[in-house]
């Protein structure tokens, strides 16, 4: 996981691995702390290799974190991986920003 924040004060992530029922707690804290202070958040999903139930709900979990916190909230790159979940949950077009599809 790495963060930095660009020129216009987006901050950004970028997820790799396992976003799953197994990294679920340690990462839960990782995107809690990312939002702190944030005005907008872009979360790249490209690098994650492993996604289930438990990284959706942690996905879901953070966006309404950040929601009450009137934060910006974007989630790209949803590869092969998190889109196959995406379209069974039916989540797709409400959770990834349309040109990361």
């Amino acid at each position: 996981m790495h963060a930095t924040t660009t020129v216009d004060e987006t901050r950004q992530l970028q997820l790799d691995g396992a976003l799953s029922i197994y990294t679920a707690a340690d990462t839960k804290p990782r995107l809690s702390a990312a939002l702190q202070g944030a005005i907008a958040l872009e979360i790249d999903l490209s690098g994650i290799e492993e996604f289930d139930c438990a990284g959706l709900q942690l996905l879901l979990a953070t966006r309404e974190q950040a929601r009450r916190q009137d934060i910006d909230l974007r989630l790209l790159g949803a590869n092969a991986v998190v889109r196959e979940l995406l379209a069974l949950s039916g989540l797709g077009d409400a959770l990834i920003a349309p040109e990361a599809n």
